[in-house]
């Protein structure tokens, strides 16, 4: 028989070992060792779970999300840099090109990072003419009727159905 989980964690609440574990991870991982299973040991987990941690479903997300912090730092470090491309060329003509791409940037930016800055666009769906959207379907009385007839012969038909099976 499994053993309950020593720190009484249950699908409503959460291991205190997950934390550790991942303390410990990044302590090693900011120093070039990736080692997950060491972690997880160090954390207080059996050598059975701690060599499947990386399987588990909170330990996969917070990689995900690291994943996804890097992906973030790296484009805003390309970001930066396109910004500080020179435009000009010696005897000051303008590059165009690099100008368009720093302006796409420059408007990627602020509509990102300076929406409360008041840079964000604002869309709004609206109807022919400017007006509401209609969203109301509307039926003739026989279309209704048909609708409502169809209803009460299939239930008729299910219950007589359920009737004929007992």
């Amino acid at each position: 028989m499994a053993q309950p989980n020593p720190n009484g964690a249950n699908g409503s609440t959460s291991d205190p070992r997950e934390q550790v574990c991942w303390d410990y991870y990044i302590e090693e991982l900011a120093k070039g060792i990736e080692n997950a299973q060491s972690a997880a040991l160090k954390a207080g987990y059996s050598y059975d779970h701690a060599r499947n941690i990386t399987l588990q479903g909170w330990f996969k997300g917070r990689i995900d999300k690291l994943s996804r912090k890097e992906l973030l730092s790296d484009a805003e470090k390309v970001l930066k840099k396109t910004l500080n491309y020179k435009t000009e060329k010696v005897n000051g003509e303008v590059k165009v090109d690099l100008l368009r791409v720093q302006a796409d940037v420059a408007k990627h930016i602020t509509k990102t990072l300076g929406k409360d800055e008041g840079y964000s666009n604002r869309t709004e769906l609206v109807g022919k003419g400017g007006g509401a959207i209609e969203t109301k379907v509307t039926i003739t009385q026989v279309e209704f009727d048909d609708i409502i007839t169809k209803y009460a012969d299939r239930r008729t038909k299910e219950d007589s159905d359920t009737t004929t099976s007992i």
